[in-house]
């Protein structure tokens, strides 16, 4: 069929009016894939269950993710150290959840803007609790702490009159180790991350090994915020970066602003309540 001269013309005007249309159709259909680092062994945060990044942060960057409109975050859980390496040598873009330690990692910044606040905290006993201790650490001399193995919160002074024996210390494995001693009365206080040792408790409760009221929180000894630290060292190799660091802090804060972080907080202390009595951090 031999069409019109017009007709030709008018079919090539309309093909040159679609191919934006399509191109941004190919586009949304095929986001960016953004590779973040994430460490594997820090439950209840970040941690790897099954071969998948599992905890809140990684549950707060997954939400992030749906809120991207050109690009598609996919989580690697690795060990921290290694995930510092990578971004060290600028072989990775991200790394989830750093603190904020500019001069002790020089290679890693920017920062994402701040996904969550933990906070570490002293629970003792009710009775103990009886006499007001709102100094740290000097109204706890004389008590039995438990402490996680490898695991020093609580800051310089509160360590130093554990080195004078003013403050008793005995170490256990995990949480719920130092909790049952904690409760049974072999222990008079325990710090460490409020947030892991709330769900350990809720669990504890369910299994009917923790009354409310046995314990109460005596102190926040400290505070630090999770972000996503970024490589300075990639020379290039991720082109994409400041767009997607510029997104991923806009969906962060909206996150923040309409309760959708403290939603995945209370989802993780619900399903704590509902876990296995087998599960524990």
């Amino acid at each position: 069929m031999v069409f019109p001269s017009w007709s030709v013309a008018a079919m090539r005007r309309s093909a040159i009016r679609l191919l934006p249309m399509l191109w941004s159709a190919c586009c949304a259909a095929a986001p960016q894939t953004v590779t973040i680092l994430t460490d594997n062994g820090y439950p209840p945060y970040s941690y790897e269950a099954g071969g998948q990044a599992q905890g809140i942060y990684n549950d707060i960057l997954r939400a992030a993710s749906d809120r991207l409109s050109g690009y598609r975050i996919e989580l690697h859980p690795v060990p921290w150290k290694r995930g510092l390496a990578e971004l060290e040598a600028g072989r990775a873009l991200a790394l989830s959840p750093p603190y904020y330690r500019p001069g002790e990692r020089p290679f890693m910044r920017p920062y994402s803007v701040p996904m969550l606040r933990e906070k570490v905290v002293v629970y003792c006993r009710a009775a103990v609790m009886r006499l007001p201790r709102p100094v740290w650490p000097n109204d706890y001399l004389g008590l039995r702490f438990g402490n996680n193995a490898g695991f020093r919160p609580g800051g310089g002074a509160f360590w130093a009159l554990v080195d004078l024996g003013r403050i008793s210390m005995e170490e256990a494995p995990d949480v719920r180790t130092n909790l049952l001693k904690l409760i049974r009365g072999h222990l008079d206080c325990y710090q460490n991350d409020k947030l892991a040792i709330d769900m350990e408790l809720a669990k504890l409760q369910r299994l009917g090994l923790y009354r409310e009221g046995q314990l109460a929180e005596a102190a926040t000894v400290s505070e630090e915020q999770g972000y996503v630290g970024f490589t300075d060292r990639d020379g290039g190799r991720f082109p994409y970066k400041q767009d997607f660091i510029r997104e991923l802090n806009q969906a962060l804060a909206g996150m923040k602003r309409d309760g959708t972080v403290d939603r995945i907080v209370g989802h993780a202390l619900n399903a704590a309540r509902s876990q296995p009595a087998s599960a524990s951090f």
